[in-house]
């Protein structure tokens, strides 16, 4: 495949709306939020992982002018970003979830006297006879009202950590009780068989990249356990057996770039809300919840078992709370999902980890594995890895 380019190498400010955006469409929404409005006098566009960032000046009746911001996204617009991370992406589940499931999932806690946010307001668009719904999505840009990356280049501390999983334990008890509610919503979140042809390419390359740089990272006693750990899971396409797992509506991004952060005064993590939906299906929570502690936490190795029993206890206080019925998952279950699904966390700090890093030193992907940061990172999840047995092929 050829070398692929990374959207911070790639990103660009245009003052001209793109092509994939639908005008009418854009203009319908206006004024359905501004009755008065005239006409738009000023248009900013800024390319960014999860969509574009949309600035617009527009003038209204009685010659007054407002700014909006919206966080726009397009299926035609998912095909022209050449970043990815690896993961498979849908951009009609993510509608599907932006429209009808996560405000359903808010729905949930409001019943029970909680107000809980998973991600931006969706802007709902009234299709006309003549105009039907395009293919945009139009989402509350959070970043023009201070929120901001929780991506941070020494990772989140304990406390940021617990932020977060308590947001993502809310997040994976309102699917669970949801999916009980709602039997049929399973028909819309089963995941893609097979890979797409693109996307096993981009993980083939990173798992050659990684393998190449052992020796640079100090780490060529590895070779071969990785190598024969690569083959296996290349070859490994058993379907995760949901019958042993708790299993939820996945994030399927669920690392620091796909988190915006509210922070208080004095810089400290107070909230997070998820702005990437795409890779959403239904599977074990497990997943999810490596990818948060394996590419967000400062102390991955250090505090994994400290955030896997924090991330049990605060999903079992919200599962009672929105009364879920059935057995509660325990902290037993969890660790052993760990074990269960070892192959996950390994594509995980070999596929995404490399590029949550890059986006502080990484100005070029043919050295994605040799930076500093994840040198320092894999001399210590690698030996971790091992220590779990996920080398161990039968």
């Amino acid at each position: 495949m050829l070398k692929p380019a990374f959207v911070t190498q790639i990103s660009n400010v245009s003052s001209d709306p793109p092509a994939w955006l639908d005008q009418k469409e854009l203009q319908q929404l206006i004024k359905e939020e501004f009755p008065t409005f005239q006409h738009i006098e000023s248009f900013r566009c800024r390319s960014e992982q999860n969509g574009q960032r949309v600035q617009i000046q527009i003038k209204l009746a009685g010659n007054s002018a407002r700014t909006i911001n919206y966080l726009v996204k397009s299926k035609d617009l998912a095909k022209l970003v050449t970043l990815k991370f690896p993961q498979d992406n849908n951009f009609q589940r993510e509608l599907h979830m932006y429209e009808v499931v996560l405000p359903a999932l808010e729905k949930l806690y409001k019943d029970v006297d909680k107000n809980i946010a998973f991600t931006p307001s969706c802007y709902r668009r009234v299709p006309t006879a003549r105009h039907q719904l395009s293919n945009c999505l139009f989402l509350d840009d959070l970043q023009a009202k201070g929120f901001r990356s929780a991506n941070q280049p020494q990772g989140l501390d304990q406390s940021a950590m617990e932020v977060s999983l308590s947001k993502l334990a809310a997040y994976h008890a309102a699917t669970a009780r949801y999916l009980q509610l709602n039997p049929a919503q399973f028909n819309e979140l089963v995941p893609s068989k097979e890979p797409a042809q693109e996307l096993q390419e981009l993980k083939s390359w990173l798992q050659r990249k990684f393998h190449e740089s052992l020796r640079s990272n100090d780490l060529k006693h590895y070779e071969d356990k990785v190598k024969s750990y690569q083959k296996y899971i290349a070859g490994y396409m058993e379907t995760p057996d949901l019958k042993r797992s708790f299993n939820v509506i996945l994030n399927g991004a669920c690392w620091p770039n796909n988190l915006l952060g509210q922070f208080d005064a004095f810089g400290q993590l107070k909230d997070v809300i998820f702005h990437d939906f795409a890779g959403a299906s239904y599977g074990p929570a497990i997943r999810d919840l490596l990818q948060l502690i394996l590419t967000a936490s400062a102390a991955k190795t250090e505090q994994f078992d400290a955030c896997l029993r924090y991330y049990t206890d605060e999903l079992t206080e919200n599962l009672k709370l929105l009364k879920f019925k059935g057995k509660l998952p325990s902290l037993t279950d969890f660790q052993l999902d760990v074990i269960n699904y070892g192959h996950w966390a390994f594509e995980i700090v070999t596929e995404i980890l490399p590029i949550v890093l890059a986006d502080y030193e990484c100005d070029d992907t043919d050295e994605l594995f040799k930076y500093a940061k994840y040198s320092a990172e894999i001399r210590k999840l690698l030996p971790w890895l091992e220590n779990r047995g996920y080398f161990e092929v039968e």
